[in-house]
């Protein structure tokens, strides 16, 4: 068995992610027996998903035996992926991947271990490939698996069939575990490579280096792609900003890149699906304001000249009483009120009623625009062609439901600055 050495370098920490099933130990087995010609050290690294109730605890017990008895340092954890699953909304086998991960992420922040080896081969790589396209991927989910990601997650034995990796574990007597709901017909994976592939190999013995070479290309196409990609920005919310001119003059098919490597880049999708790139496009050729909803909790958003991607997150009712000064916003943010210094909108302090208070809107509020014309929030925010989606994060100054200052962005009539103003202040958002 061979695998892509090139990936290790001379003194490194590898943690391998054992299950215990047969990749896995297969390769924390190879790696034990090459760590000296190798030059780095080996950590095992074992999480219990707390699915399968005593054969997952048993599984644990193996992988603790075998580094017990081989002298290898091991970490392991235990995590409730059907609580998690449940709370999130989300399938086991990805609430599985996340809390996994969360887990690997943990330990590569302190240092624990250098680099991650996870036991991926060449019929992963295929039945991940073959999953996208029946999920609608465009040219980059045809990269399937990387053989290593930020530097730290590495793949050594991506170019290994599932059959080569069985002959090792054979001639070498590798024990490992069986982990029953690998044959679960209810998980797509295991669908598509009990169910699917063994038809498919009837006609096509060599689909497995077929797709190989299809990633191969397809990592090829989107390296160049990534050089020529459209920018783009993060402002002070974390949020994916686009030109919209920028997206007009570029072709769909870069365009299409340039947002899901833009996502990617920024942790919002690892695996962003390509009827979601549609829905985003689809706001392009949309008057202001117009929004999508996506998957994993993302919405995308048609502002003035720009296109937004964020996350969909609803803000909890504040409420905080109206004074001078410095006063702390629950999202991070500041609002400066006080005396007129030609920065922010000016109001005149004495027409703001008694017991008013900063907060953020609320149903039924209205707003007496400087036309004199009083309308609800909502409606004057449309008009103005304000970002539904960023409406719940406007501070207000209001009494009741009568809005006096929209901060950051404009103030009632009622409290406009006249000839019979004594004192001018301003109020303005400075972001955390």
């Amino acid at each position: 068995m061979q695998i892509n050495t090139a990936l290790f370098e001379r003194g490194d920490k590898i943690g391998v992610a054992v299950s215990g099933g047969r990749d896995s130990m297969s390769l924390l087995h190879y790696l034990l027996q090459e760590k000296n010609s190798l030059m780095i050290n080996v950590v095992a690294i074992h999480v219990e998903h707390g699915i399968r109730g005593k054969e997952s605890l048993d599984d644990q017990a193996f992988v603790l035996d075998y580094c017990s008895k081989n002298d290898v340092p091991v970490c392991y954890t235990k995590v409730d992926v059907p609580s998690y699953a449940k709370e999130h909304l989300i399938g086991l086998e990805q609430a599985a991947r996340e809390l996994r991960y969360k887990y690997f992420d943990e330990l590569l922040r302190k240092g624990v271990v250098d680099k991650i080896a996870t036991a991926h081969q060449l019929d992963d790589q295929c039945e991940t490939v073959l999953m996208r396209i029946f999920r609608g991927t465009g040219v980059k989910g045809l990269e399937g698996i990387p053989s290593a990601r930020s530097g730290r997650y590495i793949r050594p034995m991506l170019s290994l069939s599932r059959a080569e990796i069985a002959e090792y574990a054979e001639a070498n007597a590798v024990p490992h575990v069986e982990d029953s709901t690998n044959y679960n017909l209810e998980y797509t994976r295991n669908f598509i490579r009990h169910e699917v592939f063994p038809v498919v190999e009837k006609m096509f013995p060599q689909y497995r280096k077929s797709i190989e070479r299809l990633t191969g290309a397809a990592k090829e196409a989107i390296s160049f792609m990534d050089s020529v990609a459209v920018p783009y920005e993060v402002d002070d919310k974390s949020r994916i900003v686009f030109s919209v001119e920028a997206l007009n003059e570029a072709h769909p098919a870069l365009v299409r890149h340039s947002i899901r490597k833009a996502m990617i880049e920024q942790g919002f999708a690892l695996d962003f699906e390509q009827c979601n790139l549609l829905d985003v496009l689809s706001l392009l050729n949309k008057e202001t304001g117009k929004e999508v909803s996506l998957s994993q909790g993302l919405i995308a958003l048609k502002a003035p000249g720009h296109l937004v991607i964020m996350r969909a997150v609803e803000s909890e009712p504040y409420e905080i009483p109206f004074h001078e000064g410095e006063i702390s916003l629950p999202d991070g943010r500041t609002l400066v009120v006080g005396e007129y210094h030609g920065v922010g909108l000016r109001f005149d302090p004495k027409k703001i009623p008694e017991g008013s208070v900063i907060r953020n809107r609320r149903e039924g509020d209205v707003f007496t625009t400087f036309g004199g014309f009083t309308k609800s929030l909502g409606n004057y925010l449309t008009n103005i062609k304000y970002p539904s989606r960023d409406r719940d994060e406007l501070p207000l100054i209001a009494c009741g439901k009568e809005v006096f200052v929209i901060c950051g962005v404009e103030i009632s009539q009622k409290v406009k600055v006249d000839e019979e103003t004594e004192d001018v202040y301003t109020v303005k958002v400075v972001s955390g």
